[in-house]
């Protein structure tokens, strides 16, 4: 598994988290070897979300509540927008006990920037916004 000790594409960093690309991320959850948390929030994920097998949405506000949801069965990736939020939850769920834990480095933000499948309600964005072409 190519986990990374510090992130390439984002800036935030805890200690004894591991971080994945979103590459590797989609093979391991195209492969059925990863599950993907979403931990933002429903509006987010309403916009624009990762449409395929084995992602889950659960909040970051909502997380301990719904660690029972969380299989422990095989390499469990979080994201957020940009890789803050999902980076304490992966701390988060290291502590709690769960092994197999990465963060998607760069978040959503970087997913979409190497073109990996979303659903996406949003019009095609320029980049410089967040998808209402400024």
């Amino acid at each position: 598994m190519n986990l990374k000790d510090q992130p390439y594409y984002q800036d935030f960093h805890l200690e004894s988290v591991k971080h994945i690309s979103p590459k590797d991320a989609y093979y391991f959850l195209a492969e059925g070897q990863a599950v993907m948390i979403d931990v933002r929030e429903k509006d987010e994920f309403e916009v624009e979300h990762v449409d395929m097998p084995n992602v889950l949405l659960h909040p970051m506000p909502q997380i301990m509540e719904r660690l029972q949801y969380i299989p422990d069965d095989r390499l469990i990736v979080l994201f957020c927008a940009k890789g803050e939020r999902s980076t304490k939850v992966a701390r988060l769920l290291k502590m709690q006990g769960f092994n197999e834990v990465a963060n998607l480095d760069g978040g959503m933000k970087q997913w979409l920037k190497e073109n990996l499948p979303v659903d996406n309600i949003m019009p095609e964005a320029c980049g410089d916004c967040n998808g209402g072409c400024c």
